[in-house]
């Protein structure tokens, strides 16, 4: 009988480990999403090149998403995971254009560090959404120091 409740609770516990890996499964591997057919290619890139792909811009959206704390329909005209009613290549939402001046404020920020550091390329630290936003669509500032406080470790020293 006691052999017979852990054979049925490592039944459940397996049960319980698939059903959650089931529901964290991108909707495209379940086969979900746009019943069968592949998401439209994306067209009105205005930063991105023209030539870039859904599989491209799918990784560059979700680390955008994740910088800012937020999901498609912060930018996009978006209505459901999978619906034909999503309008990702709409420009109404003026957050859209937002992300566009912010992706090339980064850009050029990371081309005059490239262009005036004397560092390799990869030891250099790229300016991105989350060296600001830290998962925060309107970036915070830290509250100021009381006065009389000691600066923070490796701030200059007031006064210059």
């Amino acid at each position: 009988m006691m052999r017979f409740r852990h054979v049925v609770g490592a039944l459940a516990m397996v049960a319980v480990a698939g059903s959650l890996a089931l529901a964290q499964a991108p909707e495209a591997g379940r086969g979900g999403g746009q019943r069968g057919a592949a998401p439209p290619e994306p067209h009105n890139l205005k930063v991105l090149p023209a030539t870039t792909t859904t599989a491209q811009i799918l990784p560059i959206m979700r680390n955008f998403s994740a910088a800012l704390g937020t999901n498609c329909g912060y930018c996009h005209v978006w209505t459901g995971p999978g619906l034909p009613t999503n309008d990702y290549a709409s420009d109404e939402k003026p957050t859209k254009q937002v992300a566009r001046v912010m992706m090339q404020m980064a850009g050029e920020i990371n081309q005059k560090l490239a262009a005036n550091i004397k560092k390799p390329a990869d030891q250099i630290t790229r300016v991105q959404c989350m060296t600001c936003h830290r998962g925060e669509a309107i970036p915070k500032l830290p509250p100021p120091a009381p006065a009389g406080a000691a600066p923070a470790a490796g701030a200059p020293p007031a006064g210059r």
